[in-house]
């Protein structure tokens, strides 16, 4: 069990676009209310009562499972880094004014990536990228790995995860330099002593 609760509201993403327009922005209204099933919505989730240790907030993404009442009903898809009362894959209700973005703002970040499961259950970096041809439209033909995997483990589909690149990028921000490659194939890995990522042989 957590050594305490850290609980959470939903920030009014209209509120703070409106308190600060030239640095707080959210996508236009009309896309904020055209979500869908199976779309992908950026939250900020306020910390309640924070101590000194704790964040402001965490921004994630959540899955729009269904449309009711003006609102969405929605399921995390990121792992909480301080918050304690909900999780991956848990139930979240909000509404356009909660939405702060879409993948469409870049749309490459609404196609497919296949990653490492163990990326998402242990919030572990992806150490190795790699972009091929696509397989299809929404493919993008990016791969992240933890870069330590075994023939066995690539070769079961239990441990590959299909992602939207928009969920990497918003955990792993330094990966944009990579992204914007695109489309260029090639390979992609951390290099610890520059804390950044080296296009070619692993450094």
């Amino acid at each position: 069990m957590p050594d305490r609760i850290v609980s959470y509201r939903l920030a009014d993403g209209e509120t703070r676009h409106a308190e600060a327009p030239r640095s707080f922005f959210i996508p236009p209204r009309a896309e904020r209310e055209a979500l869908r099933p199976g779309d992908y919505a950026k939250l900020l989730f306020e910390v309640t009562n924070p101590e000194p240790s704790d964040p402001g907030a965490e921004r994630m993404w959540v899955q729009v499972l269904g449309v009711s009442d003006g609102g969405y009903v929605g399921a995390l898809v990121n792992t909480p880094r301080a918050i304690t009362t909900v999780g991956l894959g848990d139930r979240v209700d909000f509404g356009p004014q909660h939405v702060i973005a879409t993948p469409g703002d870049w749309p490459l970040l609404g196609k497919k990536a296949f990653v490492s499961r163990r990326c998402q259950d242990l919030d572990l970096r992806p150490r190795y990228l790699y972009r091929e041809d696509p397989d299809n439209e929404r493919d993008s033909g990016w791969r992240a790995m933890v870069g330590d995997e075994s023939d066995d483990e690539i070769n079961n589909p239990d441990n590959v995860l299909l992602q939207d690149l928009g969920f990497l990028l918003d955990r792993w921000p330094d990966l944009k330099p990579v992204l914007q490659t695109d489309p260029q194939n090639g390979e992609w890995f951390w290099n610890d002593d520059s804390e950044t990522y080296v296009q070619g042989a692993p450094g």
